[in-house]
């Protein structure tokens, strides 16, 4: 099955959904994630992973309505399936990256499955370094993309937790004035991004070019120099020629080898 994402088809047994998920209420719960997936590996079960945070209480959370609030959260915003390529994937980068590179792992993943990640990602990642994120903004192109769907209460709220969702990434910087800033890339994320891409359709050099890429922060330069490590490592084959550009996944990353 195909979903609809901004006029785009994107397939749902990828991991891809349509419509807001977390934001309503909650952010891109990037401190929950991080316990969830550090204390877990890539052969947990949902269930399994389920049973940590419900009877076990992973997250620390005060009561069990908590725990499953919680828990059906980030599986909104994550997937939390690992017959699926995107968390499949997610989990390999996740434990192959750098640290300082989970923050933007993390909003990668959340904005394959909430459409308002992805429709303020249209304001935020234009933004020159330094110039201040404005709420009304946010909040605008809320009520653009949802005519009267959602009160002016929730839109707010929905504002505020979709620039504290951009702060946890990486992408702004501040507490009440959210300052843009470059989020911190490195290969594993660049090979995530590209990958997200090749799930929605790209190939080539089209890729480049895709929402998840431009969420890197990345020059081209910097881009070209996180595949050709990434190459390096094992995790990608590159081949350019005549124009052309192919980039083959390892089959020990993702569910099938795919080429762009």
């Amino acid at each position: 099955m195909k979903t609809y994402i901004n006029g785009q088809k994107y397939p749902e047994e990828s991991g891809f959904l349509y419509g807001v998920g977390a934001h309503t209420a909650r952010t891109i719960m990037f401190k929950e994630i991080s316990t969830l997936l550090n204390a877990t590996n890539k052969d947990t079960s949902f269930s399994e992973l389920k049973t940590t945070v419900y009877e076990e209480n992973l997250l620390h959370k005060e009561s069990i309505s908590g725990r499953k609030n919680s828990f059906v959260t980030l599986k909104r915003l994550y997937g939390l399936d690992p017959h699926t390529p995107l968390f499949q994937a997610f989990r390999w980068v996740w434990r192959m990256s750098e640290e300082n590179e989970h923050p933007l792992l993390a909003i990668l993943c959340a904005m394959c499955r909430d459409e308002s990640l992805r429709i303020s990602a249209s304001y935020i990642l234009p933004l020159p370094v330094g110039k201040i994120a404005e709420k009304y903004m946010i909040s605008t192109q809320i009520e653009r993309a949802f005519p009267n769907v959602y009160s002016q209460i929730v839109v707010a709220s929905m504002t505020r937790n979709l620039l504290s969702s951009w702060t946890q990434s990486g992408h702004l910087y501040g507490l009440v004035k959210k300052e843009r800033r470059k989020a911190t890339c490195n290969a594993a994320s660049a090979v995530f991004a590209l990958y997200i891409g090749s799930l929605t359709g790209l190939q080539g050099r089209m890729l480049f070019d895709s929402l998840w890429v431009r969420a890197l922060d990345a020059t081209d330069r910097e881009l070209m120099d996180s595949i050709l490590l990434a190459s390096k490592k094992g995790w990608i084959k590159y081949r350019e020629s005549g124009g052309m550009m192919e980039i083959t996944f390892s089959p020990e990353i993702f569910m099938e080898v795919k080429k762009l």
